[in-house]
């Protein structure tokens, strides 16, 4: 690789040999490890799942207060049939006479089944799912850099409450109409260690609070109730398990966030400076070094060579700095060129962990004010300080020394 890299810059310094003197940069992608924003006590890399469905109750409960409704239907009905059959079985035991009576004065005759209907049954609500929590959550959280063990100090518990609706009410105009529901699935995620200490406490995405959604597009409420009917389970069932997928999903990013070792990509921009005989073959030289760290960055056993090609890609441009001459816009390291040497150093200086040298030549280049590197360093100010307090918390869990 590092063959290739030199013999690519050999052909780049002779097609620049007739530039004038500019600043050029190259833009490298890499991939690097992200430390976790709150590791585990000691740095540990273990943990253990628990979770657990806390609907199953309130299901029960739903089913047997609908199976009651029912029955209480159904038991309106038959005594109101066995009253039937006792007012029919009077008439059929009184004479003749008596009935033809009863017919001409009171109007009466033998009283018809058809007196006595059974009340429509309710419909049954959609019942929400009672999941294998265990299963769902080993099938969509994958928490990297970490090793699932029942011996783990630290414990991330899933609570799955289970799904809610509301009741639908219409809205809309005359010629577009909706039924209104509210609807929630809430997931509450805790992390914890065997000694009580709370690392990460909270519900998914605010979902224990309803969200509103609207079904169906009809110009008129029959057309609306019919299509209701149709689709409504389907409806409440499928964004119960469209929420439920998104609130894992930000379960998943949260816990990565957190406590995972995040394998992320990266691009900086390095600078070289340059004359009309082409690009200066230090800072050449210097580049090849950057990306040959900035490309070992993936893996926490290659960091020791990686800080090594960057200290020498640092060295270099920190040497090139001693002739710095912000005064003259033809001297070989002038204000622009400077500039861009106080960028390359802060950024590979944040992956070497020499956050001092980091503030060092932030501030350098703040001072010089060369707003080009200045637009460079803004745009990233945020990621170097997110860096360096990940790094930070790590080292001071690990027992890191540098």
């Amino acid at each position: 690789m590092k063959y290739f890299l030199l013999l690519a810059f050999s052909l780049l310094l002779m097609n620049n040999a007739t530039f004038a003197q500019k600043v050029k940069n190259e833009k490298v992608k890499f991939s690097y490890l992200q430390y976790p924003s709150k590791p585990f006590p000691k740095a540990e890399r273990k943990f253990k799942f628990e979770a657990e469905s806390t609907n199953q109750a309130a299901v029960d409960k739903m089913k047997n207060e609908h199976k009651a409704k029912i029955a209480q239907i159904d038991k309106k009905y038959a005594d109101e049939l066995a009253a039937l059959k006792k007012r029919q079985a009077a008439y059929d035991s009184s004479s003749t006479g008596n009935k033809i009576i009863a017919n001409l004065l009171l109007g009466d005759e033998r009283p018809a089944d058809s007196l006595v209907k059974k009340d429509p049954y309710p419909i049954a609500p959609v019942y929400p799912k009672v999941i294998d929590a265990s299963a769902k959550v080993h099938s969509n959280i994958i928490i990297q850099g970490l090793t699932e063990t029942n011996d783990a100090n630290a414990t991330i518990k899933f609570t799955f409450g289970g799904m809610e609706y509301t009741a639908p009410h219409v809205v809309g105009d005359s010629l577009h109409l909706g039924y209104e529901y509210t609807i929630k699935n809430p997931v509450k995620v805790t992390a914890t260690t065997k000694d009580g200490n709370v690392l990460y406490d909270g519900v998914i995405n605010n979902s224990e609070s309803y969200s509103t959604y609207v079904f169906g597009d009809a110009n008129d409420t029959t057309k609306l109730e019919t299509l209701w009917a149709k689709g409504r389970v389907r409806e409440i069932q499928g964004m119960e398990s469209f929420l439920l997928k998104g609130h894992l999903t930000k379960a998943n990013e949260i816990l990565n966030e957190k406590f995972g070792y995040v394998i992320k990509e990266k691009s900086f921009k390095v600078f070289m400076g340059a004359s009309k005989k082409g690009i200066y073959p230090e800072h050449a030289e210097a580049y090849n070094n950057a990306i040959l760290g900035y490309h070992l960055l993936e893996n926490e056993s290659d960091f020791t060579q990686a800080k090594e090609y960057l200290d020498l890609a640092i060295a270099s441009w920190e040497k090139s700095l001693e002739e710095k001459n912000t005064g003259d816009k033809k001297a070989k390291i002038n204000s622009k060129v400077a500039g861009s040497l106080h960028f390359n150093i802060l950024a590979a200086s944040l992956f070497a962990r020499d956050f001092k040298k980091v503030a060092f030549h932030s501030a350098q280049l703040k001072i010089l004010g060369e707003g080009k590197y200045e637009r460079q360093l803004a745009a990233i100010d945020e990621f170097i300080n997110d860096y360096k307090a990940r790094y930070t918390a790590y080292a001071k869990e690990a027992g890191v020394t540098e």
